[in-house]
């Protein structure tokens, strides 16, 4: 049974024509100029594929060794097909997905030691197997569907970036393996990370976009991918990548996908039953590994951890910052758009509390910034929240955000200022907002001393704001790559839009509040809480929150004579 990724179609893709198709590792490359978008069947595949993808172009083209380089791979407009086609025809037979010796990213007869294997399912999180049983699914692990070779490709890259941790199935060969079981397994390589990505109009900007200089202490001569590895064996290690590129196709997991001959479906061949034991872990237990981490990870912002350098002893230590579920990315631009600088220990006194993914960082370079001038960009972020221990996974995390290029600019901060000062004035506006909820709630007559269902008046308010705003930025957003848009403009043309949504909804609010409320309740503590005071509260926090996007051009936020009123 024979499927190699190289040049047997597996990845479905759409083309800038607006057609659709499945291509292969050689095709996808060498046509990525004519390839919008990979259209794979959840968001989270994404990530995985783009760094396969990465991995092999920098081998191919041996780089970018630096911004110069890069910028001759631009103007180039294309991947060169010639030195593509050499590097994969060179190690063609790694990419084989049923090769006997060295199946793609598996153990060829990997075996378990209980002798068993498990479903296919257990490869695709939205289906249930074992302990993850998503609620509503429709399919159960008994008799899954079965993977075609094109899904259980894209699936067994999933696996390796977003399984989850603890038990897994003790393999024959595996020494540290015990009770037929491996023990405290880590999440797959992408799994603490809040993923972020720029995406461009096709596939080609997308990659030029996420290849960083292969130079530097990221990147050594044994940084090499896992086709360019001895074949993996049942053994693992707990060790640090060499490298960007080994953690490009990190081997989490110890797997082999087991297929079957089927008449019915094309190509005659699916995959049924797969085997997932543990794979390496990327050693994470001294100070000086958690910086070099963070070195060699550039699709993920870091936050500095106090904790961390105390138990890891060391002056200078950060960690991942991961999406948060119930939150739109622009509600967390902040550590996206924080500078990715390589400080020193000696100067951990004076270093940054948030740095910025380096992928990010990089778009901001002069040479980069020329080349995208103009171009719509986006930022794709991905992640996934796990639970009980990380063996499950709770929630799934996607968005998509315009971005434009001028915001990461590294040589003026007006447009990333202006960003960052729109989002944090949004928050006090929402803010304003849900505690208006909240007087009203107690304006009705909720004791201040019944917490959560104040909470639950705020959250409600929060989530209706933050609904009706998310359409409204994103285009805002999108605007700013307009050549003639002037930052202090911006800014007041965005606050007159939240200060309308707000207010909007501040008169849902009002209108909806019961007859009790506008005669009002005593608090407990002397004073009385009634609508009309609740409305004069949220109209001051309201200014306050709004008033330096306002001044920036000495307008006037109480200019606007519409006043909300009372119901009759």
């Amino acid at each position: 049974m024979q499927f190699n990724l190289v040049d047997d179609d597996w990845l479905p893709v759409v083309f800038t024509d607006g057609s659709t198709g499945e291509v292969s590792l050689r095709a996808v490359l060498l046509r990525a100029t004519e390839v919008r978008s990979l259209a794979l069947d959840n968001p989270s595949q994404t990530p995985p594929v783009i760094r396969l993808l990465l991995a092999i172009v920098h081998r191919a083209m041996n780089g970018p060794t630096g911004e110069k380089h890069w910028s001759a791979w631009w103007e180039a407009g294309a991947f060169d097909a010639a030195t593509i086609c050499t590097y994969l025809d060179q190690h063609r037979s790694r990419f084989g997905l049923f090769d006997a010796q060295a199946p793609f990213m598996q153990v060829g007869g990997l075996q378990a030691l209980n002798g068993k294997t498990k479903t296919a399912a257990l490869l695709v999180p939205h289906v249930a197997s074992g302990n993850n049983v998503p609620l509503f699914s429709a399919e159960r692990d008994a008799r899954p569907d079965a993977l075609t070779p094109a899904q259980a490709a894209r699936w067994l890259l999933h696996a390796h970036a977003w399984d989850t941790a603890a038990i897994k199935t003790g393999a024959v060969g595996d020494d540290q393996a015990k009770a037929g079981k491996t023990m405290g397994n880590p999440v797959g390589s992408l799994g603490q990370l809040g993923v972020v990505m720029p995406m461009g109009p096709t596939l080609w900007h997308s990659l030029m976009c996420n290849l960083l200089p292969t130079t530097g202490a990221a990147v050594g001569e044994e940084d090499l991918p896992v086709w360019e590895r001895p074949p993996l064996t049942a053994q693992w290690a707990e060790r640090m990548p060499k490298g960007r590129l080994e953690l490009f196709t990190w081997p989490a997991r110890r797997i082999r996908l087991i297929p079957e001959p089927d008449a019915d479906q094309p190509g005659g061949v699916v995959v049924r039953q797969v085997l997932v034991c543990g794979g390496d872990r990327i050693s994470l237990n001294t100070g000086q590994e958690l910086r070099g981490w963070m070195r060699s990870e550039p699709h993920s912002a870091w936050k500095r951890s106090p904790n961390l350098e105390r138990k890891r002893k060391f002056p200078l230590v950060y960690w991942p910052v991961r999406h948060r579920v119930e939150r739109q990315l622009w509600r967390g631009l902040g550590p996206l758009l924080a500078r990715a600088e390589l400080t020193t220990t000696a100067a951990a006194k004076d270093a940054p509390t948030v740095q910025g993914p380096a992928v990010l960082s990089q778009l901001g370079t002069r040479e980069r910034m020329s080349a995208l001038k103009g171009m719509p960009l986006r930022v794709l972020a991905v992640g996934f929240e796990y639970g009980n221990q990380s063996a499950v996974i709770d929630e799934s995390y996607g968005d998509v955000l315009p971005l434009p290029v001028a915001v990461l600019s590294a040589q003026d901060d007006d447009w990333r200022h202006t960003v960052l000062h729109a989002v944090e004035a949004t928050e006090g506006a929402v803010r304003a907002l849900a505690y208006l909820a909240e007087n009203l709630a107690v304006a009705s007559g909720c004791r201040k001393s019944e917490e959560g269902l104040l909470t639950g008046h705020r959250e409600r308010a929060r989530e209706a704001a933050y609904a009706a705003l998310d359409t409204p930025f994103r285009r805002w957003l999108s605007s700013l790559s307009d050549n003639d848009a002037d930052p202090d403009e911006a800014l007041d043309l965005w606050a007159h839009e939240v200060r309308r949504i707000i207010r909007s909804r501040a008169g849902e609010l009002l209108k909806a509040a019961s007859p009790a409320a506008w005669h009002g309740q005593e608090t407990g503590e002397g004073e009385v809480m009634d609508a009309s005071l609740a409305e004069i509260f949220f109209h001051s926090a309201l200014r306050k929150a709004l008033r330096e996007l306002f001044d920036t051009n000495g307008d006037d936020p109480d200019d606007d004579p519409t006043d909300l009123e009372p119901p009759a």
